[in-house]
């Protein structure tokens, strides 16, 4: 089995209509019928953040349940089953419509997903696959606690939204033998704008079969085993795949296949925007994905798919690129120069049945750069690649950074950022940004800045801890002992991650250590690996300290 590494998130919809659960009863003859139960129409979608380590994260949810606050021991399905599988690393700004569901009028005050393990294939960003032998899963299940309770009601909206944190250096962690050890890192990230974001929401294509067409609506069985009904406005467009025309909503009937992209009004309720059909089964692809090769030379864009294999999307003279739909880059080939690897894109292709296809508009959904920081100043900063060089980044306005798990403390000092930019040896600073297209230069500036956990090598610690510090020693690249001071925070909310990893007999642990028991368990000299991040008076702060016995 292998891990599942990405950021996911549900948001639960409450319709405007009531329904009602009626209750059968057994027993004697005179029985009457309950009330019936008054509920409310939820769906159930699944997002995530980019990941510059992994080609490919599959997993199958199994199913997701919401506890109720009255009642602890209450756990309300909303999801249970096998979903298709579900590729995680193309789930950025873009949302994975997994269900529909009804669920009982309350307040839930948590939430628990679950996931098959042994369906999760794992890709590093380099094409290789983690061997299954060589992963151990803590448990499949989560329960996350809500840090503003979701209200179902027969009318209204809320959305309920948790991240899986890929970046948490302790979601995965590497033993001193090779393996690996997931660890489920999962939040509620409180969404501040309910429902008004919905409209703006894309969301990833659904596979399926018509079960049923309507007036003005058509129901889609999923390829997961859910029922979505699907309105029908003026706007949408629609491909007829066996004549490979454009079609009609009267083109639909009942066990036609179809490959749907869909937009949610802030009641809900789900509209077509684009449906291929056809009777034939259409092929497995997706208009979305993450760029993962750009070649100027054949212009064409390597666009990762559903099915973990890139396709080739060939760029020709009248394709035009946009940002976020509404801003323009350019139209044809030369615009290549302006994408590169780890974009998120919706490519609307002229046919998507043709080999290789020719992208009709390239929209960049979400733009983002990372990796080691080369230099920084006062204006701008330079991330640094090892085949695509440095790429120079002015600071957009505003400008905003942080470092990563605390979103809400933020700084707009570039001249801050500027100084904990600086790094020695194998300490080098990491971060990733979201970026803005500046039409005035046209070029990409940095919206913000997010200083990621530097993940040292194995190594030990030198120095016990004492006093909220403690002294670390590994080889580094250069094959140099490197030393450092790394410094503890113990607040409450601000403490890094310490665990303790054991094997005892070939049984493997993971035990949390206590702010308490620091002093005893930090000491010298202990296997050791060590996540840090650096901060403006040059110094070092742990994010995360594990340490290892029985290896």
């Amino acid at each position: 089995m292998r891990p599942s590494l990405k950021t996911f998130s549900l948001l639960a919809v409450p319709a405007l209509t009531t329904l009602a659960l009626t209750v059968a009863c057994g027993g004697s003859s005179g029985s009457s019928s309950p009330a019936p139960v008054a509920t409310g129409s939820a769906s159930i979608i699944l997002t995530d953040a980019p990941s510059d380590q992994w080609s490919a994260v599959e997993v199958v949810v199994t199913k997701i349940t919401l506890r109720s606050k009255a009642d602890h021991a209450k756990e309300v399905v909303a999801f249970e089953g096998a979903t298709a599988k579900i590729n995680l690393v193309d789930l950025d700004s873009v949302g994975e419509l997994l269900a529909t569901a009804q669920l009982p009028v309350g307040t839930y005050d948590a939430l628990r997903v679950t996931i098959d393990p042994a369906s999760v294939n794992l890709v590093k960003a380099d094409g290789t696959t983690v061997p299954a032998g060589q992963v151990h899963v803590n448990g499949a299940s989560v329960l996350v606690a809500l840090e503003t309770d979701l209200v179902v009601t027969t009318t209204g909206s809320n959305a309920v939204q948790i991240d899986f944190d890929l970046g948490h250096p302790l979601f995965l962690v590497q033993l001193p033998n090779g393996d690996w050890v997931l660890n489920l890192q999962v939040k509620h990230r409180p969404n501040p704008n309910g429902m008004m974001g919905m409209g703006q929401m894309m969301f990833r294509h659904r596979r399926g079969t018509i079960a049923s067409v309507g007036a003005s609506s058509f129901v889609l069985h999923t390829d997961s085993g859910n029922d979505l009904t699907v309105n029908v406005g003026a706007g949408a467009w629609f491909f007829d795949a066996d004549t490979k025309t454009v079609g009609s909503f009267a083109g639909l009937a009942a066990g036609k296949n179809a490959l749907v992209s869909l937009r949610m009004q802030s009641d809900g309720s789900l509209w077509a925007v684009r449906v291929w059909y056809g009777v034939n089964a259409l092929p497995g692809w997706t208009p979305e994905g993450h760029v993962v090769g750009v070649d100027r030379v054949n212009n064409k864009l390597l666009v990762s798919t559903n099915a973990s294999v890139p396709r080739a999307i060939a760029i020709d003279a009248d394709t035009t690129f946009t940002f976020r739909t509404d801003q323009t880059l350019g139209t044809g080939t030369a615009t290549l120069a302006d994408v590169w690897v780890g974009f998120k894109v919706q490519v609307d292709v002229k046919d998507p049945l043709q080999v290789p296809m020719h992208a009709k508009s390239v929209n960049i959904q979400r733009a983002v750069d990372g990796g080691a920081i080369k230099v920084a100043d006062a204006t701008q900063f330079t991330y640094t690649h090892p085949v695509a060089g440095d790429r120079v980044h002015a600071y957009a306005n505003p400008f905003t950074w942080w470092y990563l798990g605390f979103p809400g403390v933020t700084s707009t000092s570039s001249g801050a950022f500027a100084a904990a930019c600086a790094g020695s040896g194998d300490v080098r600073v990491r971060g990733v940004s979201d970026l803005v297209w500046n039409s005035g230069t046209s070029a990409w500036d940095a919206n913000n800045a997010i200083f990621l956990p530097v993940a040292l090598p194995k190594g030990t610690i030198s120095t016990s801890y004492n006093g909220g510090q403690l002294g670390f020693t590994f080889t580094n690249s250069a094959a140099a002992t490197q030393n450092i001071t790394v410094s503890l925070n113990t607040t409450v909310g601000m403490q890094p991650a310490v665990l303790e990893v054991a094997n005892q007999s070939g049984v493997i642990t993971v035990t949390a250590i206590p702010e308490s028991a620091w002093a005893t368990k930090l000491v010298a000299p202990a296997v050791t690996r060590v996540a840090v991040v650096p901060k403006p008076d040059g110094t070092y702060a742990a994010y995360s300290v594990v340490v290892f016995s029985g290896f």
